[in-house]
């Protein structure tokens, strides 16, 4: 049975979309507001997702940029509110198989998906797959070090190494704002929720430019989180 994971926001049309595919034959094998979603994916395989673009966590832009590059059989649909010609462009060049602008009609949706599924040659029996950890990254504080899955380290500033502590310690769940500003080491000037948010673009800005991947996200109503798996290097604590 085709697996299909669901990433939208809006629980209502969540709920209708698992409802009709789930009534179509299809096993809907998650359903995500975006929170964690690389280790949502690696716990739940699918065949194919059905994306939005506006998440609370991440953009879906930069979702279906990554989850391309991890696996690049998934099956990407994106269906968002984001119609123009430039969205769209930019939707199949960051790695959609196709794009739907809501409100879609579920027949519609029901051509694409076939349509998908046999060109990218999975079938009604398809099976679970074995889970394919994603590429984790880690923290080596001592070091002052974050080390991506793929390249050389990052350097850190002292602070940048203690709010990634604690996003390591939370992972997959957010730091609450007022956590990350007490924790602020007495020998370096105090925080505020401002300075907080200085200190997090920065941080973004630095992964950023090393890997193309800006993974300090702000959850809303949470705090911040880190948008990829991420560990404490035991070895280097």
């Amino acid at each position: 049975m085709t697996r299909i994971g669901l990433i939208e926001d809006n629980i209502e049309y969540r709920d209708n979309l698992a409802f009709f595919l789930r009534r179509e034959g299809f096993d809907v094998a998650f359903e995500s507001d975006g929170h964690a979603i690389d280790l949502t994916l690696a716990q739940h395989p699918c065949d194919l997702i059905l994306l939005d673009l506006g998440l609370p966590y991440e953009d879906g832009l930069a979702i279906a940029q990554r989850l391309r590059a991890q696996q690049p059989a998934l099956g990407i649909v994106m269906l968002t509110a984001r119609g123009s010609l430039d969205e769209r462009l930019s939707g199949m060049r960051d790695g959609a198989d196709a794009y739907l602008v809501k409100p879609v009609d579920f027949r519609e949706l029901m051509a694409v998906l076939k349509s998908l599924l046999r060109r990218l040659d999975i079938g009604a029996e398809s099976t679970d797959k074995p889970a394919k950890m994603p590429p984790v990254w880690r923290l080596q504080p001592a070091q002052l070090h974050l080390v991506p899955p793929a390249g050389s380290p990052i350097k850190l500033t002292g602070r940048e190494a203690k709010l990634l502590g604690h996003m390591v310690r939370s992972y997959p769940r957010a730091v609450a704002r007022q956590v990350l500003v007490d924790s602020s080491d007495a020998a370096l000037t105090p925080l505020d929720f401002r300075h907080l948010e200085v200190a997090l673009s920065r941080l973004r800005k630095k992964i950023q430019d090393a890997t193309g991947q800006g993974l300090i996200l702000a959850s809303r109503n949470e705090g911040y989180l880190f948008g990829a798996p991420i560990r404490l290097d035991a070895d280097h604590v």
